[in-house]
């Protein structure tokens, strides 16, 4: 019976193996096709039991709740027609709601009702309705199984029901669907690299980077979740493939906008998880996208964040011990932004979990201590101060800041760092033998136990263990002029610890490559043969690289002037979509203060090619009046005009003033053919633009003429 069982699960493994695979609608298993019912699992009365070991206030509350939800299934088994039946799922769906917003038990009741509802055959209702039932029934069962995604449940739907999510994921342009949809695959996401994998493989990742392109904030938020999400549970070989499908470009729009906060944060939390891969980071970085974490990030306020997100019925239980988990190896990355964000998420959630009593978490995750080292070491202020305010909220002893020029420590900044890592006992035989920061770098295991009295083998160890992260994150560029440390980092992280044995021993970059294994060795002290290798690797292949010389730049393809107020989101998709057409692109990241910034901006609107001018609501209106040019579009666009430029106006809801409101050195602007931008024919639209960038002028006698796209048919996206 064993090996019949083994050979049925196998075929249909193999089953739906080849019918994902190969046809345009994913197929779907027979148990969700001809689920009609909330099919038993067990008796109303059996489900209603709480288990004894549940903390007595969510006893209480499942007591109270219960009840009530298993009345809601037995309205939902007796509808007679879909009105009737979508009243009942929405009565589970309030339900699940209130359990959530709960202030500190809301994970635990909503776990359990989450459950029930899986027990009970709720799951495979909800799968059957998306795959069957008509447009309004299907968008109330995606809502309310957007809400029961708790572990135990994605399991479910990863196993019997991805097809069905699938599926519905190719009907991406349909509004009413876009909004649960979004919200299941975020959830799936975090289910396991094979799931992540075809998810990406099926569709689903292709759905949530068309939906990044769409102005609908609840979407968009799921769009940055599931993104970060693929991103920290998907591993290194779905990262590759989501560079693959330019998910780094698409990010851009979602980190740039300012419409809501939360996007951006999860949005940049997606492009710095991919950064820390080593085998993509270029790539990210050429997206642009990286280069907005850590100014966004600066600009926040982690308790008033969280405070926001307490409000919310989504975020208010905040994340559980393994989310937090994935983000300590941001904290432990060289790269300052995933520091950064790594310790702003944490200062968040430290503020939420100190509501819920619940701060331990971050010492059972181990962050506790990547915390600290960020505050005795990171060079930058913000991620600095914010591992302080964590380790202050959760009741942590906050370290003292460690001068980072190392080498150039005197004893009595020995004293201070042996005194910080809890080394007390030998601040006497230190400063007996005078051993300042020179000393303390090259030290061996024999002049510690000998001279320094460190006897115990294991104290020893675990005073190298110190002084190796501090080795690791020393600033030395008081002597080393050929910046070996960063190109020892570049290869891996912990090898700065290598930088002053080899600076001691006379060597930099450019001699590296004539060392020996043996001398590593023997002279460095670098004992593990496999770091020696690949340091020698490295070197060689450095010596053996094309040097590119550093040409001018002959400017960029497109300059694109925008009004931040109103026309950011706009500009950072034009930006995504001319560089995927293969543009080169200047976008304003934040506008610039006057001073040497001012002459920078100019000088790239002056070598740019093409000006797009992004025409949004009330875009010109600073403009009117302002005689002097103090304006930053009104200034961007007088250098366009006074350049020649070949100017392609974009125009979004935006009504042509008369000229005579504007200042003269800028009217002539208006005599130039703005294309009609349109968020449904967005390829349609950008086709039309990439003609006008290619040699055709959209200089034309009819002032403030647009050129509209009413001519095509609705894709049903609004």
């Amino acid at each position: 019976m064993p090996m019949v069982l083994t050979l049925l699960v196998s075929l249909y493994k193999l089953c739906r193996f080849f019918a994902m695979s190969g046809v345009e609608r994913l197929a779907v298993p027979e148990c969700v096709s001809q689920a009609g019912s909330w099919a038993g699992g067990g008796s109303s009365k059996e489900h209603r039991e709480v288990s004894p070991g549940v903390n007595t206030d969510v006893r209480a509350a499942l007591d109270r709740i219960l009840p009530t939800l298993h009345q809601a299934i037995a309205h939902t088994k007796q509808a007679a027609g879909p009105a009737e039946l979508r009243r009942a799922i929405a009565e589970v769906f309030q339900l699940v709601e209130e359990a959530w917003g709960m202030p500190t038990l809301g994970r635990d009741v909503a776990k359990v009702l989450c459950d029930v509802i899986r027990l009970e055959g709720g799951l495979d209702l909800l799968l059957n309705l998306l795959y069957t039932a008509e447009l309004e029934t299907k968008c109330q069962a995606g809502k309310l199984l957007e809400q029961i995604l708790v572990a135990e449940n994605r399991d479910r739907i990863a196993r019997i029901g991805l097809g069905v999510i699938l599926n519905l994921a190719k009907e991406r342009d349909v509004p009413q669907l876009a909004q649960s949809v979004s919200g299941i695959l975020e959830h799936m996401f975090k289910h396991t690299e094979e799931t992540c994998f075809q998810l990406i493989s099926d569709g689903g990742l292709d759905a949530i980077l068309y939906w990044c392109r769409w102005t609908d904030p609840i979407v968009l938020r799921h769009c940055a979740m599931a993104l970060a999400n693929c991103a920290m549970y998907g591993g290194q070989a779905n990262q590759r493939l989501m560079i693959e499908k330019r998910t780094a470009e698409w990010l851009f729009p979602l980190v740039f906008s300012k419409d809501d906060e939360l996007i951006r944060l999860h949005a940049c939390l997606a492009i710095t998880v991919l950064a820390t891969n080593k085998e993509i980071e270029k790539e990210v970085e050429r997206s642009g996208t990286l280069a907005l974490v850590e100014p966004f990030i600066a600009s926040l306020d982690p308790e008033q964040f969280a405070c926001e997100m307490l409000d919310s019925s989504d975020n208010s239980q905040g994340r559980t011990a393994d989310d937090l988990q994935r983000l300590v190896p941001l904290l432990d990355s060289s790269r300052l932004e995933a520091q950064c964000i790594a310790a702003f998420y944490l200062c968040t959630e430290a503020a939420i979990k100190t509501r819920q009593k619940k701060t331990k978490i971050f010492s059972e995750i181990g962050a506790t201590q990547s915390l600290k080292r960020i505050v005795c070491y990171s060079t930058s202020s913000t991620t600095s101060s914010l591992a302080k305010k964590v380790l202050r909220m959760i009741g942590e002893e906050v370290p003292r800041r460690i001068l980072p020029t190392v080498p150039n420590w005197k004893p009595c900044e020995v004293q201070t760092w042996l005194q910080q890592i809890g080394f007390n006992k030998y601040c006497q035989s230190f400063l007996d033998h005078q051993v300042d920061g020179d000393l303390l770098l090259r030290l061996t295991e024999e002049e510690l136990q000998d001279d320094l009295g460190m006897d115990s083998s294991i104290t020893r160890k675990r005073f190298f263990r110190e002084l190796t992260e501090l080795k690791t994150f020393a600033n030395y560029s008081t002597c080393d002029h050929s910046n070996l440390a960063d190109w020892l980092g570049s290869i891996d992280p912990k090898f700065r610890q290598y930088t002053y044995n080899l600076l001691t021993c006379g060597i930099n970059r450019n001699f590296l490559h004539r060392v020996t294994e043996q001398q590593l060795q023997e002279d460095c002290h670098i004992n593990t043969g496999f770091h020696r290798v690949r340091i020698l690797t490295a070197a060689r292949e450095m010596l053996h690289s094309p040097i590119t010389l550093q040409t001018t730049s002959d400017g960029t393809d497109v300059f694109i002037s925008y009004r931040r107020s109103t026309g950011s989101q706009l500009a950072s998709l034009l930006k995504v979509h001319l560089q995927l057409h293969g543009f080169s692109v200047f976008i304003d990241v934040e506008k610039l203060e006057a001073g040497k910034f001012e002459d920078k901006l100019i000088q790239s609107v002056m070598s740019a090619r093409n000006f797009v001018l992004v025409l949004s609501p009330n875009a010109l209106d600073k403009c009117m009046g302002d005689l002097k040019c103090k304006d930053w579009v009104h200034k961007e666009i007088v250098t366009a005009l006074n350049s020649g430029k070949n100017i392609v106006p974009v125009t979004d809801h935006f009504e042509w003033p008369d000229p005579e409101t504007l200042p003269k050195d800028m009217r002539a602007v208006l005599k130039f053919n703005g294309i009609k931008w349109s968020h449904e024919y967005q390829e349609a639209t950008i086709d039309k633009i990439i003609r006008f960038l290619r040699g055709r002028s959209s200089r034309d006698s009819s002032a403030g003429s647009e050129n509209g796209l009413d001519c095509l048919p609705s894709l049903g996206q609004t």
